[in-house]
């Protein structure tokens, strides 16, 4: 079985194109040495990510993630365990919701600046929306 962890966070400030690219990076490296993986989204200032493989490690991770200096607020949405992984082959995947102009079954989050907070009351709603990163992508 593979664990997975969905969060959501607010960045403490606006995060330039350059400085979420590092931080995809920084995350990419790390998650491939821990054998972990998963979806960053970053919209308006909040994040929304998802991890998944051995659970002490994701939950390891996730211990040091909201400790990082860079956000705030950090809300656990939802865990559970899955027979396969999403995002199988990707040490993190990424994506910057400000340049995503439609996103059909979702647009009212996207109109709603997408805090992604509501999810926090739709557990599995906020599960479907981060793995349809993945399926729009194979």
């Amino acid at each position: 079985m593979i664990f997975y962890l969905i969060y959501v966070s607010s960045a403490v400030k606006q995060m330039p194109e350059e400085d979420l690219l590092l931080l995809l990076r920084q995350s990419q490296a790390k998650n491939c040495d821990l054998d972990i993986s998963g979806m960053l989204l970053y919209k308006g200032g909040n994040f929304m990510q998802m991890l998944e493989g051995d659970e002490k490690t994701v939950r390891e991770l996730y211990a040091t993630i909201k400790n990082d200096e860079r956000h705030k607020n950090v809300l656990t949405i939802i865990t559970g365990n899955l027979k396969e992984r999403n995002f199988i082959g990707w040490s993190m995947g990424f994506q910057n919701m400000d340049k995503v102009a439609d996103l059909q079954t979702y647009d009212n989050y996207i109109k709603d600046n997408l805090t992604l907070y509501p999810f926090k009351g739709d557990a599995e709603q906020a599960y479907e929306f981060i793995s349809h990163f993945n399926a729009s992508n194979r």
